[in-house]
């Protein structure tokens, strides 16, 4: 399938799951409770969104400084905006990682299969600290969907991802792959992953780096279940904090899928599949959803800006040709 033909699936799948929760909502209940929402509380959901962002940058700068990348604040969190920007409308996060990569490579003049690399493991950290919180609180909460424990969903993704990072340091499987380029002259590719690896081991052997990226990767998923939480607060919803520890992070990890444009409608129906096993409304969960996607868009906004102000803004097919091919 081509990729214009995927995106219109997605497209397709995104406005049938908003129909069907249109369906299953009663409007003018819908209308109320967004209308009623305490917008002091948003606007300081909002601000700690922000907050994390800023501890976003922090974390990548750390991984950065173990790839010998050594980018000041300023520019690095103009980068970090633009990919926020391009995250809103993009079909997965990793549309944005790509910007990123693409315009620190060009600012630091380093290869794209370095910088693509820093963004992943950004990324990977971030979701260390998603599934350490999401499990250990779906131990404790005892939430179950459907008769089945969410402890159970948590253990899968961990198991997944420490069987990934596995494959991602061991120094086997780098030598075979390595050996295997060399054996087909694919030298130059060789030598890219050289570089990559050297940074990965560099990073593994760097205990401190290693300590405060999983510090802030926790204090930044533990604020975004603080924005959900405080947005809730907004909407009047009484639910227990500890559920939100189980729940909030469970529907971040499912909207990294790429079914749907930016999580839109699958998004709004984790929040009411899953708020709903602790009484929320359907009515409730959808506008908390909405909410909390609007405080995402508000907070790219910046982004596209920076973008608009760039000395050379290339086209979408050469930035993601590089991330594909560097």
């Amino acid at each position: 399938m081509s990729y214009r033909w995927k995106i219109l699936a997605r497209i397709a799948f995104t406005l049938v799951l908003l129909l069907v929760l249109v369906y299953q909502m009663d409007l003018k209940i819908f209308v109320d409770v967004m209308t009623s929402a305490d917008v002091s509380l948003i606007l300081l959901a909002t601000v700690i969104h922000f907050v994390v962002m800023g501890l976003f940058v922090i974390r990548w700068q750390i991984i950065l400084r173990n790839f010998e990348i050594f980018t000041r604040l300023v520019p690095l969190i103009k980068i970090t905006l633009i990919g926020f920007f391009f995250n809103l409308f993009l079909p997965t996060g990793i549309g944005g990682d790509c910007f990123r990569a693409y315009y620190l490579a060009r600012l630091e003049r380093r290869g794209m299969s370095t910088t693509l690399t820093t963004t992943l493991l950004e990324r990977s950290a971030g979701m260390c600290g998603l599934v350490m919180i999401g499990t250990c609180f779906a131990i404790l909460g005892g939430i179950e969907f459907e008769g089945v424990s969410l402890v159970y969903v948590f253990l899968f993704v961990l198991i997944l991802y420490v069987l990934g990072n596995m494959v991602l340091f061991n120094s086997q499987i780098h030598k075979g792959i390595s050996h295997f380029l060399q054996k087909k002259n694919f030298l130059q590719m060789q030598a890219k992953m050289e570089l990559v690896y050297k940074g990965l081991t560099m990073l593994r052997r760097n205990k401190r780096s290693v300590a405060i990226t999983l510090t802030v990767s926790l204090t930044m998923q533990f604020l975004a279940v603080v924005i959900v939480w405080v947005s809730a607060q907004a909407l009047r919803i009484d639910a227990p904090f500890m559920a939100f520890l189980t729940l909030v992070p469970l529907i971040n990890l499912s909207v990294m899928v790429p079914l749907t444009i930016n999580g839109i409608g699958l998004r709004e129906g984790l929040f009411y599949l899953l708020f709903s096993q602790i009484g929320v409304p359907v009515e409730a969960a959808v506008s908390l959803s909405i909410i909390y996607f609007c405080i995402h868009v508000f907070s790219g906004l910046p982004g596209g800006i920076i973008y608009s102000l760039y000395e050379k803004k290339e086209p979408l097919d050469e930035i993601f040709s590089e991330a594909s091919f560097s």
